[in-house]
């Protein structure tokens, strides 16, 4: 997928619960490439009981794998 086509996705098509998405918006997160900006450490900051549903979700509807911390 390209960037422009991550811009123009929301996180809602994630179809996450209310406060994984909750906590996505409340962070600024609004399209899959804001998410991709991100890594599996940074969520679990923002919402360490929502981290994985995103995660999980984000690798399955479109086979994205964000990475583990800054360093990869």
């Amino acid at each position: 997928m390209t960037q422009d086509t991550l811009d123009q996705i929301s996180v809602e098509t994630l179809d996450l619960s209310m406060k994984a998405l909750g906590s996505l918006k409340r962070s600024q997160i609004h399209t899959i490439a804001d998410l991709m900006n991100y890594t599996q450490e940074d969520l679990e900051i923002l919402d360490k009981d929502c981290a994985e549903e995103i995660i999980v979700a984000l690798n399955q509807k479109f086979d994205l794998i964000l990475p583990l911390n800054d360093l990869q």
